[in-house]
């Protein structure tokens, strides 16, 4: 290596416990990579600069809505039924479902 590519790079350290350490090395070396190419790799593979996302702005949109709407009904499980019973309607499901049961 010439004395002008070892000035452009810069050793790094990465630290872990060394069970971590041993799985880093097992996984570089079954893909045939250095331990420093497999961690760089790894780490450039999540840079959106480098690797846009992989669902657009209209489908991020849909699924956010889609988890509230399925938060929606979480909280609508949990809340007490009218009439002051203090039973929601998730209790309500599973009493139902117990009596079935038996």
């Amino acid at each position: 290596m010439s004395g002008a590519a070892r000035e452009r790079r810069r050793q790094r350290s990465l630290h872990c416990p060394p069970e971590e350490q041993a799985m880093i090395r097992g996984r570089a070396k079954a893909a045939g990579k250095t331990i420093s190419r497999y961690v760089l790799d790894l780490a450039l593979q999540d840079d959106p600069d480098v690797h846009p996302v992989v669902i657009d702005e209209e489908a991020q949109l849909s699924l956010l809505e889609g988890m509230l709407e399925v938060l929606g009904v979480v909280r609508l499980l949990r809340e007490e039924l009218p009439g002051g019973s203090g039973q929601s309607l998730l209790s309500a499901i599973s009493a139902m479902a117990g009596e079935r049961a038996a």
